[in-house]
């Protein structure tokens, strides 16, 4: 899928409201109700000087919404609230995380936002392990905060420090990679961000609340490079702990994975608009190995 991120104009205002409207049937996304929610308020937002609203565009189509609103008293300018939607119909696939990478740069970028906070509810797992997954680190619980037709609802609280010292961050992730490989070459992408970011790597990633590895590869495949497998089978797993500095204004943590590898067979291209999100290439087994040895001895 071809997604363009851009600013949101007024004229989004109609599609973006019908689709909030859409979510908000259902309890657990959003504390507003359909009738709470209105083209007007977000017009408003869109005109904003007091923050960065984008869309996600797909072919002519608003597939996703997210905007910052720094705070508005003098001892909390250095925050942003972070709101964010992916469209019904244009889940998992990849969408959320676009929209989040793109906010994320604009608030380093910015002169004054020093952290992004943001609520959401805790019955909404696959949030959780998007925010989790670019970094957000959970800061407190609300319990009991939103009151729906099926009962209540916890409000957890995340943050993501975009600027300044912090103390040392221990984060954990358990991720599943995929070796394909076909006609003496092996499939790699460069990461984007993250510890790894303009590396090398095997197509893969974090398992999200609610998934095995099976579904967790087939997903991370789809977004990273636009294709999919018919056959897996486990080869390897390994343990990891690497510290990553602060870098771009973000603090450092240490970051201990855990990895599951595969072999995948059965490697094919989906549909021409399903396009990953990541550079790949398949490269040859021996040009991998005189990169690697050049690596290893720091030539």
């Amino acid at each position: 899928m071809n997604v363009i991120i851009r600013k949101a104009e007024l004229k989004d205002a109609a599609n973006i409201v019908k689709a909030e409207q859409e979510i908000a049937q259902e309890p657990g996304f959003f504390c507003s109700q359909p009738s709470e929610l209105s083209a007007q308020n977000v017009k408003d937002t869109i005109e904003s000087s007091n923050g960065i609203y984008f869309v996600a565009e797909c072919n002519g189509s608003i597939t996703g919404h997210a905007f910052l609103e720094i705070l508005p008293l003098q001892s909390l300018k250095h925050i942003a609230q972070l709101n964010i939607a992916v469209h019904k119909g244009f889940q998992n696939r990849g969408i959320g995380t676009q929209l989040m990478h793109r906010i994320i740069e604009w608030a380093i970028e910015s002169e004054s936002i020093e952290k992004i906070e943001l609520n959401v509810r805790a019955s909404n797992t696959q949030a959780i392990a998007l925010y989790k997954k670019m970094g957000f680190l959970e800061e407190g619980c609300l319990k009991r905060r939103v009151k729906t037709s099926n009962g209540y609802l916890d409000d957890i609280l995340m943050a993501l420090h975009v600027k300044g010292a912090l103390p040392d961050r221990k984060i954990s992730r358990t991720g599943v990679y995929g070796v394909a490989r076909e006609n003496g070459k092996i499939l790699l992408v460069i990461q984007k961000s993250g510890p790894f970011a303009g590396l090398f790597d095997l197509p893969g990633g974090g398992i999200e609340f609610g998934e095995d590895p099976v579904h967790a590869l087939h997903r991370e495949f789809t977004e990273e490079t636009g294709m999919d497998f018919r056959l897996m089978n486990q080869i390897d797993n390994f343990s990891a702990v690497t510290r990553v500095p602060a870098l771009h204004g973000k603090p450092g943590y240490e970051f201990h994975q855990i990895g599951l590898i595969y072999s995948v067979k059965g490697l094919h291209d989906l549909e021409e608009n399903q396009k990953g999100c990541l550079k790949c290439d398949g490269w040859k087994f021996e040009r991998l190995r005189k990169m690697l040895s050049r690596h290893l001895s720091g030539q």
